[in-house]
C-alpha cells in the first residue's frame, strides 16, 4: 500500500489499521511512502519508496495499492502498470484551503487527476460523498469502500465509568489543530458553550489556545485515544472539510455521542444515518445540540456503538481482499 506521507494522521491510520486486518486474513503487506516521519507500529512492514521507483518495485508484488498520492498515480498510469487499485480519500474544496500557493496548488491536482483517473480500472472511494465527488470532478465512478475502525481498541466505555453529573461537560476535539481542521469555530463554540456550562473543559490537540478550561493536548498515541473518547461526555467536531470523518466512527464505536458542525454530506450521512450525534450551524444549534445530547446522554450513546459496527476493519479487509483477487485476475 502507497501514500505520499507516513505521518500521524488520517491516512497513516487507514493504512495502518487496514494493513493489520489483512496480515490477519494471511495477507502480506508491505508500506510505501516518499516521506517518512513517523515510526510504524510493530505489525507495518515501512518501506520508504520513489515514485520514480515504483516500475521497478511493483514487480514483487500481486497489488499495488494507492491511497490519493497523485505522483505514484502518474508514473503508473504512464507505465501502464496494470496490478493497482487506487482510493480516493476525497478532495478538499479549494474555498478551505489556506494560503494563495495552497490553492494553486489544490487546483492543480483536480486538473492533473482529471488526466489520470479515467484510465485505473480498479477505484475505490471512502464514502459516497467521496464517490460523488469522482462523479462530478472526473466524471467517474469508484466503488464505495469506507474507512473502519479498529473495534478491537474502541471499545464502548464501562457503564460504571460513565459520568451522570453533566453540569460540567467535557468535550473532546483532537483534530482542530488549525483553521482549515476549524480550530477557530473550535475556539468560538467552546465559548459559547462556556457561557451556558461555566464549568465545562475542552480537550484539544495541539490547540494553543490559553483559556480556563482549555486542556492542550500533545501528540497522543493512537492506542491511547480510547481512553480520551471515554473521557468526554460528547466529541465536538469543527473542521471545514471531511471526506469520511474518521473521528466520528471512532467516538461512537467508544460510545461517545458527535455535534458536528453541518458542513458536507460525509458527516451528515454519518450523524444522521446513525442519531448517535447532531449538527449545528451557529452558536444557538450549538447549544441546543449539547443540551439534546447531555439531556438524553444514554440513547445517543448506545445508538453509536451500534452504527460504528458497522465499520469493522474485518469486514472491510474482507471486501478489499476480494478487490484483489480481481486485480489478480486480470
Amino acid at each position: 500500500m502507497i501514500l505520499g506521507y507516513y505521518e500521524p494522521g488520517g491516512f497513516k491510520t487507514v493504512v495502518d489499521s487496514l494493513s493489520k486486518y489483512l496480515a490477519m486474513r494471511g495477507v502480506d503487506v508491505t508500506v510505501a511512502a516518499r516521506v517518512l516521519r513517523t515510526e510504524p507500529p510493530k505489525h507495518v512492514n515501512l518501506i520508504k519508496l520513489k515514485p520514480e521507483e515504483l516500475p521497478s518495485e511493483q514487480r514483487y508484488y500481486d497489488v499495488v495499492h494507492i491511497h490519493t498520492s497523485y505522483p505514484y498515480v502518474k508514473v503508473a498510469v504512464k507505465q501502464n502498470i496494470r496490478n493497482i487499485i487506487f482510493t480516493w480519500h476525497g478532495y478538499t474544496p479549494t474555498i478551505y484551503v489556506p494560503g494563495i500557493e495552497g490553492k494553486i496548488v489544490n487546483i492543480g491536482l483536480r486538473y492533473a487527476y482529471r488526466k489520470v483517473l479515467p484510465r485505473i480500472r480498479f477505484i475505490t472511494a471512502v464514502s459516497n460523498y467521496a464517490n460523488k465527488q469522482l462523479s462530478e470532478l472526473f466524471g467517474i465512478s469508484g466503488r464505495v469502500v469506507p474507512n473502519g475502525v479498529d473495534l478491537e481498541l474502541f471499545k464502548p466505555r464501562l457503564p460504571k465509568t460513565r459520568r451522570r453529573d453533566f453540569n460540567y461537560p467535557i468535550i473532546l476535539n483532537l483534530t482542530a489543530y488549525n483553521n482549515l481542521k476549524g480550530r477557530d469555530l473550535l475556539i468560538k463554540g467552546f465559548k459559547a458553550i462556556k457561557r451556558k456550562y461555566g464549568k465545562a473543559v475542552l480537550m484539544a490537540c495541539n490547540i494553543n489556545y490559553n483559556h480556563d478550561g482549555v486542556l492542550s493536548l500533545n501528540y497522543v498515541p493512537y492506542h491511547e485515544l480510547p481512553k480520551l473518547y471515554h473521557s468526554a461526555d460528547f466529541y465536538l467536531l469543527t473542521s471545514k472539510h471531511e471526506s469520511f470523518g474518521l473521528p466520528i466512527i471512532e467516538a461512537f464505536a467508544t460510545g461517545t455521542p458527535v455535534i458536528a458542525y453541518d458542513r458536507d454530506d460525509a458527516r451528515r450521512e454519518h450523524i444522521l444515518g446513525s442519531r448517535a450525534g447532531l449538527l449545528f450551524r451557529d452558536a444557538n444549534s450549538l447549544l441546543q445540540a449539547v443540551d439534546e445530547v447531555l439531556s438524553k446522554w444514554e440513547e445517543y450513546s448506545l445508538r453509536g456503538v451500534e452504527y460504528a459496527k458497522r465499520f469493522d476493519w474485518k469486514n472491510i479487509a474482507t471486501e478489499y481482499i476480494a478487490l484483489y483477487e480481481k486485480v489478480i485476475e486480470g
